[in-house]
C-alpha cells in the first residue's frame, strides 16, 4: 500500500516537473524534426542494387572425373573479390562506365578507386548454405549501377572460370614437370642398374644357380680329365717299356748280321787285292816301277782297295737303317699320339681349373653383389612407385583440366540480374525520421531535467523539509493578480500559436517528404 503510495506521488512529481517544464518539451523537439526531415530532403540520393550469383556443382560426376580446384567456395569467392576490386580493374569500369567523373577531377585515381572498392559488396546469406552469394553496388545513379553490377557479375564469372582453369592448368603442368624429372630419375636408376649388370655379368644373384650348376660340371670334366690323363700316363710308361725291349732286341739281332756280312765281303774284297798284288809282283821281275802295266796295275790295286773301304762303310750304314723295325714304329707312334694326347689333356685340366677358378670367385662375389643390387633396385622401386602415382596424377590432372577447359566443372550462375533499383537505399529516411524523433524527445525531456536539476527553487513541502531538514509549518499556493493572469495567458497563447506553427512545418514537411518517397509507410 505504502509503495503505490510513494509510485503514485512519484507519478504526481513528474506530471508536476512536465507542467512546469512543457514549453522546453514541446519547443525542443520542433527544430530537430525540423532539420531531420530537411536533411531527408537535401541528402544525395543513393541508389543500391544486387545481383544473386550461385554456385553450380560440376556437370560431370565426379566418380569419373575428379577435379583439381579444391578449396572452399567462399575463401574462392574472397579471392576473385580481391581480383575483381584490384586497382587495374577497377580503373578500367570506371573508364568504361564513365564513372565518378567529378571525383576523377579533382582526386587522384587512386581515391576514386577506393571509394569505387567501398561501394561494392560481396554478402552470403547465412542460409545459403555456401553455395549462394551477392554482389552489391551502390551509386547515385540507378541505371549506371545496375549495369555496372551486371558488369561485375560477369566479371565475376569468368574470372571464377579463369581462375579454374588457371588452378587446373598449373597442377597438370606442375605434375607433367614433376613427372618428367621422377623419369629422368628412373633413367638414370635404370642406367645405374643396366650398367651394374653388365659390368658384373655372371656374378649377379639370379645367376647362383647357374654358376653353380657351371661350377659342378667343370669340377665333374677335370676328374674326367684327371683320370684320363693318369690312364694315360700308365699306357705310356707300357709302351716305353715295350720300345725298350724290342729296340734292345732289335740291337742284338743287327749286330749279329752286321758281323756276318762284313766277313764275307771281307773275305771277297781281300781275295780281288791279293790276286792283282800277286800280278804285280810277277811284272815287277821284268819291269821296272816306271813301266805302264805296273803302273796301271798299282792303280787299280789302289782303286779296289779304297772301293772295298766305301763298300764296308755303306753296308754299315745300311745295317743301321734296317735297325728301326715296324714295331718299334709303331711303339713310337703310339708314344707320340700318347704324349700329344697326354698334353692336350694336361691343358685341358688346366682350363678347366682357371674356369673352376673364375666361377668360384662369381660365388664368393654373388653376395656382395646382391647386396649392391638390392640398395639400387630399392631406390629404383621407390621411384617406380611414385612415378607410377605422379602418372596416374598427371592423367586425371589433364582430366580436369579438360573438364575446366569445355566448362563443365563447377561454375557461378547468375540466378537474379541486378535490375535498375526504384527507390534509394539512403538515406534511410525511416531510420532517420525515427532517430530525429528519439533523439528530440530525448532531447526535451533531458534539458527539462537539467533546468529542474539546476533551478533552486522548491516545488513541494517534503521537499524543503528533505531538503532544509525544518518543519513547514503552512504551505501557501501561487497567489496572481490579474495582471499576472492575463500576462501568462497571453504568454501561454503565444508559445500554444508558435507550438502549433512549429508542429504544423513539421507536419507539412513530413507530408511533402512522404509524396516524394512513396515506399515509406
Amino acid at each position: 500500500m505504502e509503495a503505490n503510495q510513494q509510485a503514485q506521488f512519484d507519478l504526481d512529481k513528474y506530471l508536476n516537473l512536465a507542467r512546469r517544464r512543457k514549453w522546453i518539451l514541446i519547443f525542443t523537439p520542433i527544430p530537430l524534426l525540423i532539420l531531420g526531415i530537411l536533411y531527408c530532403f537535401t541528402a544525395p540520393k543513393v541508389y543500391k542494387t544486387s545481383t544473386t550469383i550461385v554456385v553450380v556443382r560440376q556437370k560431370v560426376p565426379e566418380s569419373y572425373v575428379q577435379s583439381t580446384v579444391t578449396g572452399d567456395v567462399q575463401e574462392r569467392i574472397q579471392a576473385i573479390w580481391q581480383e575483381i576490386t584490384s586497382r587495374t580493374n577497377l580503373e578500367r569500369v570506371i573508364e568504361q562506365f564513365d564513372l565518378y567523373p567529378e571525383m576523377r577531377a579533382k582526386y587522384p585515381m587512386e581515391t576514386v578507386v577506393e571509394t569505387m572498392r567501398k561501394k561494392i559488396k560481396v554478402e552470403i546469406p547465412r542460409r545459403s548454405k555456401g553455395n549462394i552469394f551477392v554482389l552489391s553496388y551502390e551509386g547515385r545513379d540507378p541505371v549506371l549501377i545496375a549495369r555496372v553490377t551486371n558488369a561485375l557479375a560477369n566479371m565475376f564469372i569468368e574470372e571464377n572460370l579463369k581462375l579454374r582453369e588457371e588452378q587446373a592448368r598449373s597442377t597438370s603442368e606442375f605434375l607433367a614437370q614433376e613427372l618428367a624429372r621422377m623419369e629422368a630419375e628412373l633413367l638414370k636408376r635404370e642406367k645405374a642398374i643396366k650398367d651394374f649388370k653388365k659390368k658384373y655379368m655372371g656374378e649377379l644373384p639370379e645367376q647362383r644357380q647357374t654358376n653353380m650348376a657351371m661350377l659342378q660340371r667343370l669340377t665333374d670334366q677335370l676328374e674326367i680329365i684327371q683320370e684320363n690323363i693318369r690312364a694315360a700316363e700308365d699306357r705310356k710308361i707300357l709302351l716305353q717299356r715295350q720300345l725298350n725291349e724290342e729296340i734292345e732286341l732289335q740291337k742284338r739281332r743287327q749286330k749279329e748280321a752286321l758281323s756276318a756280312s762284313t766277313r764275307d765281303e771281307t773275305r771277297e774284297g781281300t781275295s780281288d787285292v791279293e790276286i792283282l798284288k800277286k800280278r804285280l809282283a810277277s811284272l815287277l821281275t821284268r819291269y821296272t816301277e816306271q813301266h805302264p802295266d805296273v803302273i796301271r796295275l798299282k792303280a787299280m790295286i789302289k782303286k779296289l782297295e779304297k772301293e772295298q773301304k766305301e763298300e764296308a762303310k755303306d753296308s754299315k750304314t745300311k745295317d743301321d737303317n734296317q735297325v728301326i723295325n715296324p714295331v718299334i714304329l709303331d711303339i713310337k707312334r703310339q708314344l707320340e699320339a700318347l704324349n700329344i694326347e697326354l698334353s692336350k689333356l694336361r691343358l685341358e685340366a688346366k682350363d678347366v681349373k682357371k674356369k673352376i677358378q673364375f666361377y668360384q670367385k662369381r660365388l664368393e662375389n654373388t653376395a656382395e653383389r646382391e647386396q649392391q643390387l638390392i640398395d639400387l633396385t630399392r631406390d629404383y622401386e621407390n621411384l617406380q612407385k611414385t612415378y607410377q602415382t605422379l602418372l596416374a596424377k598427371k592423367i586425371a590432372a589433364e582430366q580436369a583440366e579438360a573438364l575446366e577447359r569445355y566448362q563443365k566443372g563447377e561454375q557461378f550462375r547468375i540466378i537474379d540480374p541486378a535490375r535498375v533499383p526504384e527507390k534509394p537505399s539512403k538515406p534511410n529516411v525511416k531510420k532517420i525520421l525515427a532517430l530525429t524523433l528519439v533523439l528530440s524527445l530525448g532531447l526535451g525531456v533531458g534539458l527539462a531535467l537539467a533546468m529542474e536539476f539546476l533551478s533552486k527553487a522548491f516545488y513541494d513541502v517534503e521537499q524543503v523539509e528533505t531538503e532544509l531538514k525544518i518543519p513547514v509549518i503552512a504551505a501557501v499556493p501561487l497567489i496572481l493578480n490579474q495582471k499576472e493572469r492575463r500576462r501568462r495567458f497571453y504568454k501561454n497563447l503565444v508559445f500554444t500559436g508558435m507550438a502549433v506553427v512549429g508542429y504544423l512545418i513539421v507536419a507539412g514537411l513530413l507530408f511533402l517528404l512522404i509524396k516524394n518517397n512513396p515506399g515509406l509507410i
